[in-house]
């Protein structure tokens, strides 16, 4: 109750913003009264052309081209057109699928260095300004390929799920400065995914159905903190991490293999669970009885 509904002309960078699900976002964005800096690589005029079009509807709007791997020009580019700098939604993004064995290093690093390693350089260098505004917001934008895996896929599924580690780690750090890091894993028809799906499947999942999510967590009001989102179809759910009481064994007596596959059927079960919220908790619900 009295959580300001609309921004107020603070700055948001969107990576990716000027097609599929970064368009949606940017769009939203706009639309709630934010400065959207909308980033792409310059190799087409999507990201000019979209902007033109939402200044035209009365919103606030800038071109930012640049690579998401030279984050620091990126952020400094952004402040410096924009003036400055509340918020990142890291939504870019692209795939080089390989099965493991035919995977090359060059398109693991290029998948990690996009996703994950951009993640964390653009927010390492909109950190001071995050500092100097009393708060800043950072949106990570993982995929189900992350949280649950995907055949050919290690590459970008590595990325994804790291992101929600860097989130964390993110939150823990940034908590007293009013930093906030979360994660969303969306699922939304693009021009990327949409070669099988049908049309209504595809009216269904349209991309602008999750970007409210990424608008909530990009404002300044929202106190949520590490967190990882599914968004998709206007449907918006948070995960958690969930383990099984498990197999204690009595550290009185020899640890072996078989002590371990006689109780495996207690080490897998989740007949009864625990929630742990951060390390230290996990890590005391592994030592005390």
């Amino acid at each position: 109750m009295g959580w300001p509904v609309e921004f107020s002309g603070e700055v948001v960078l969107v990576t990716g913003g000027s097609r599929g699900l970064g368009a949606a976002f940017s769009r939203f964005l706009a639309s709630a009264g934010a400065h959207v800096a909308i980033n792409s690589t310059g190799r087409d005029d999507g990201a000019r052309k979209l902007a033109a079009e939402l200044n035209a509807a009365g919103h606030r709007a800038t071109a930012v081209n640049g690579a998401v791997e030279d984050a620091a020009a990126l952020v400094e580019a952004t402040i410096a057109r924009c003036g400055g700098l509340h918020a990142i939604v890291h939504n870019a993004g692209f795939v080089q699928d390989k099965t493991l064995r035919k995977m090359t290093d060059a398109q693991w690093d290029a998948v990690l260095d996009v996703h994950l390693k951009a993640g964390w350089a653009l927010s390492r260098a909109a950190w001071p300004t995050f500092e100097a505004n009393g708060y800043g917001r950072v949106v990570l934008i993982s995929s189900s390929a992350g949280l649950y895996g995907n055949f050919g896929q290690s590459n970008y599924a590595a990325a994804k799920m790291g992101m929600y580690g860097l989130c964390r780690a993110m939150a823990l750090e940034g908590e007293a400065l009013d930093i906030g890091c979360n994660c969303v894993a969306p699922f939304g028809a693009t021009t990327m995914n949409n070669a099988n799906m049908t049309d209504e499947f595809q009216r269904e999942i349209r991309t602008d159905y999750v970007a409210p999510i990424i608008g909530y967590l990009a404002h300044a009001a929202c106190r949520e903190n590490g967190g990882l989102f599914e968004a998709s179809a206007g449907s918006f759910k948070k995960l958690r991490w969930e383990r099984g009481k498990g197999l204690r064994l009595p550290r009185d007596q020899p640890m072996t293999l078989a002590a371990i596959a006689a109780g495996w059927d207690d080490v897998v079960s989740f007949a009864a669970t625990e929630h742990p919220r951060d390390m230290r908790e996990a890590l005391r619900g592994l030592y005390e009885e």
